[in-house]
Formats: C-alpha cells, structure tokens, sequence
C-alpha cells in the first residue's frame, strides 16, 4: 500500500454506510476529493480543508495533495477490512479515532424578528455582490422577487439561471399556497439541471429545503407543512445524480454541510460578522455549488420568515 491516511471525521450517512457494507469501488474523482459507491451508497473522502457533511469522510491529507496524486483513479476496488478503507492498491486510510460529526437541523435561541431580518438582508447584499455570473449567481440580485413569487426584469441570464428562474417561481408559489401537486410539478422541472454530479438546481433545492427546516424547527412553527412541502421535492429526486439525491435527502431533514449550516444559523442568532464571514464562506464551495445552495437558502429563507414571524 502506497499512502497511508487517517479519518479525522465522519458524517453519520458514511458512518452507516461504512458500517454496513464492506465492498465498493471508486465512483468519481476530483482534487480535493474522491467518492466511492459501496452498498448503493455514495461516500466522500476528502483533504483536510474540506468542510464536514453528512455523507462524508475528512482525512488529514494535506491541501498540497490532490487525490488523483495519490494514485486514486475512477473504477477502483475499495475495500472496508476492521477499521480500515482499502483503495486499490494506492490508498489505505484508518478509520480508527475518527470523530462522529452530527449536523445540526436547527438553531439555538433565536435572536427576535427585526434582527433576523437585519441577517437575511446583510446576506443577501453580500451574496448578489460577490456571487458572479456562473451556475445561479446571477439569480442573487432577484431574491427578494423570488421569495415573493414575481418575476424579476432580467436580461443576459446564463442558460442554466435562465431555464431555472420560472421554476423557481413556481416552487415558491406552490410552497407558499401549500399546493403539493404545484410544489412537486417544479420541483420535477428542476431536479437534474444544470451540469456536473451536483446541478444548479439541485443545489438550490438543497439549500431552500434546508433552509424551510430551520426556519420552522428553530420558530417551532410550520413544521408538519415544511416536512410535507420538503418530502414531496425529494420524491422527485430519482432523475438526478446519485450524489445529488443523497444530499436531497439530507437537506430536506435540516441537515447540509457545516459551511451551510454556520450560515443559516448566523443568519438567525449571531451578528453581522458572523453572517459576512458565513456567506463568504459558503461561496467558496465546488465551481459554482455553494453560490447555488446560497441563491436556495436565501430564497428559503425568505419565503420561511415571510410565512412564520
């Protein structure tokens, strides 16, 4: 075996996954991370810089070490022997001491209306000025006319924020109405696209359902109507990428990666800095993920707080 690594944590889906099966292969491979698919289930492995989710493993391979140099490669055999993740034969990587990591679904203490207010408009300022063109970026300076079910004057959208903005609209209106049949009609439109193992609009989906969650379990209002409106968009879920419906699922119980997740509970129990930092923080994701999860958890939020305080 080439290289030796160590899980520092582990999200709970890879913990179960792990647990289960024992016998999988490398599904995709990217700098920073590699997937592998093993009992059905996709589990991620990443550097050390990588923020935590459920559905993943945080080694102490260092930021300077891509995957691929390691000698990881798509097709691989993997391996789960004890305590240790067998790759091919390049790759050995100890589970042993590795830190349980539990998402949180909800914040503590929430600060009071006119402050959580005060968040979500300071987010949505920095979002649509650093979001950029690509993926749903663009769709950051139209939050406020999504999150009220109107169509924004927009022109020069990219193809993926241009097919995706009516949709969006739609699964605004629908959720708001509790229109199930509405909500399941959008969100069937946009689950798969965009390009990559995440889409667009998968992400957006993730981040409004996500943030739909923690405006109603954190307000303690909403919640039997959120469950219903979040179920019905995952059970839309199998046109997408594996990797896409796993953290669909996820997202529709509150539960995203930490980066995420410091976000919305910024957003609703901190100060501005923490905000500012969350949202920059956020953006950094994949190519364009995180800014499409934030274009998703801004208009969730939204249309949440519009409905529950």
């Amino acid at each position: 075996m080439e290289r030796f690594a160590r899980a520092v944590f582990i999200g709970p889906s890879a913990f179960d996954t792990l647990k289960r099966s024992a016998a999988g292969e490398v599904h995709s491979v990217f700098d920073r991370t590699f997937n592998i698919i093993i009992g059905g289930e996709l589990v991620g492995v990443a550097q050390s810089s990588i923020s935590r989710s459920p559905i993943n493993v945080i080694t102490d391979v260092r930021p300077s070490e891509s995957m691929p140099s390691l000698g990881v490669r798509k097709g691989m055999q993997v391996q789960k022997v004890g305590n240790r993740v067998l790759v091919g034969e390049v790759l050995e990587i100890s589970l042993e001491g590795a830190q349980l990591w539990r998402p949180k679904t909800r914040a503590e203490r929430c600060l009071g209306p006119e402050l959580i207010k005060r968040n979500l408009e300071l987010a949505k300022r920095l979002a649509a000025s650093k979001g950029g063109r690509e993926g749903l970026g663009q769709l950051l300076k139209h939050v406020d006319e999504i999150a009220a079910g109107k169509m924004p004057q927009t022109s020069d959208l990219n193809e993926v924020a241009r097919a995706a903005l009516p949709r969006l609209i739609d699964l605004v209106k629908a959720t708001k109405s509790e229109n199930v049949e509405g909500v399941k009609g959008a969100a069937q439109k946009l689950i798969g696209l965009g390009p990559g193992l995440s889409p667009s609009a998968d992400d957006a989906l993730s981040g409004f359902t996500a943030a739909l969650w923690w405006v109603s379990h954190s307000l303690g209002k909403g919640i039997d109507r959120v469950k219903k409106i979040n179920e019905t968009v995952i059970s839309c879920s199998d046109a997408t990428t594996l990797l896409s419906q796993q953290l669909l699922r996820h997202a529709a119980k509150g539960e995203t990666n930490e980066r995420v997740e410091e976000l919305l509970d910024a957003i609703l129990t901190s100060e501005p800095t923490k905000v500012e930092s969350g949202v920059g923080e956020v953006l950094k994701i994949g190519e364009t993920s995180g800014i499409d999860m934030v274009v998703g958890v801004l208009v969730g939020l939204n249309l949440g707080l519009s409905m529950y305080i």
